[in-house]
């Protein structure tokens, strides 16, 4: 089985803020793996709040080729197999073992030629409805971005530490869709049942992340107290965290890149539902490989946030459509012509 690596470049179509960082750029770090004349992709978004770059994740991998080369798949426990075997030689990088994780869920797939959804559950993808997520915006940003999404279904709105419900209430009068709100860990000083109250009518579905994950022995309380669902992002990484999650939150958001690819993300909706937690599938800015590989877990969890691809102007690859919010996947991802410029490595 062959094997090289490649950083490139994503663009987001406008500087995407959150609470504790803006981008203008990503560096994403994606993988080619080929055996039998069938060629597979990975992806993965290293995010620097899980202490991750695009660097350090290429030269874990470039460390474990040759071991990687040595492998042979032949079926989904032989991925499961080596998602925990691969941990030794790219730890503690879950972008890594994301990236291949997602490489030879896409090889196996074209390989028996059938979609990796069809791998997990047996039948051919359904459309997803996803959040479209509005960033941290000034006044005259946020209309703009409000005019686009009309007539989506699903709105997911940053906030940060000062915690205003003032973008909340602009978008609620100006759309009937369903929103979320995301705080990225910054609303510490505040109460936040009390915001909870506030949003709930206007609409909103649920909270997310509202404290860092040090500060998560304050959950059990305010989630007591709150009216909305709380669902954990940060403060759910892997499947060790989702036992973690009843009392102190209503549910989480399960990212490929942090929990380390579509392997160990099935694992966790498995677990959460039978902990009687919600759901939902998220991402970072992405291409469509790690989009792809995310709606195949979206289409058992309660909500998706799929929308990294639509966020960028430079999508590498084939293989996802929105419509007004409403995800479509291809049968296969295929690299486009904005992918020329990936230069891969294939040792170090």
């Amino acid at each position: 089985m062959e094997f090289a690596t490649a950083i490139h470049a994503l663009h987001p179509k406008t500087v995407f803020r959150i609470s504790r960082a803006e981008r203008a750029e990503t560096r994403n770090v994606f993988v080619r793996i080929w055996d039998d004349g069938i060629t597979g992709y990975g992806e993965a978004a290293p995010n620097a709040f899980y202490r991750e770059n695009a660097d350090d994740v290429r030269a874990r991998l470039l460390q474990a080729a040759p071991w990687i080369r040595t492998l042979k798949v032949h079926s989904l426990a032989d991925i499961g197999r080596i998602w925990d075997e691969i941990w030794p030689l790219v730890k503690p990088s879950r972008s890594a073992q994301c990236a291949v994780d997602i490489g030879l869920w896409d090889w196996l797939a074209r390989r028996e030629n059938c979609t990796a959804c069809e791998l997990a559950w047996g039948k051919q993808p359904h459309p997803v409805a996803t959040f479209a997520t509005i960033g941290i915006s000034t006044p005259e940003e946020l209309g703009d971005k409000v005019a686009e999404l009309q007539g989506f279904p699903l709105i997911k709105i940053k906030s940060d530490g000062r915690a205003d419900i003032e973008p909340a209430r602009f978008v609620r009068d100006r759309t009937g869709a369903a929103l979320a709100i995301d705080a990225n860990c910054s609303w510490g000083g505040h109460d936040i049942p009390v915001l909870a109250h506030q949003l709930a009518g206007l609409g909103v579905k649920f909270i997310e992340q509202p404290l860092p994950p040090g500060e998560d022995a304050r959950m059990p309380e305010i989630l007591a107290s709150s009216p909305l669902p709380i669902l954990a992002d940060e403060s759910c990484v892997g499947l060790e965290d989702v036992e973690q999650m009843p009392g102190f939150f209503s549910g989480l958001n399960i990212k490929l890149t942090k929990c380390g690819g579509l392997t160990p993300a099935l694992r966790m909706l498995r677990r959460a539902q039978q902990l009687g937690l919600q759901t939902m599938t998220g991402c970072m800015l992405e291409s469509s490989v790690l989009i792809s590989a995310g709606a195949v877990v979206a289409q058992q969890t309660d909500f998706a946030d799929l929308d990294g691809a639509w966020l960028i102007r430079d999508n590498p690859f084939h293989g996802v459509r929105y419509e007004k919010g409403v995800l479509h996947i291809a049968d296969r991802v295929q690299p486009t012509e904005s992918s020329a410029d990936m230069h891969y490595e294939s040792c170090c």
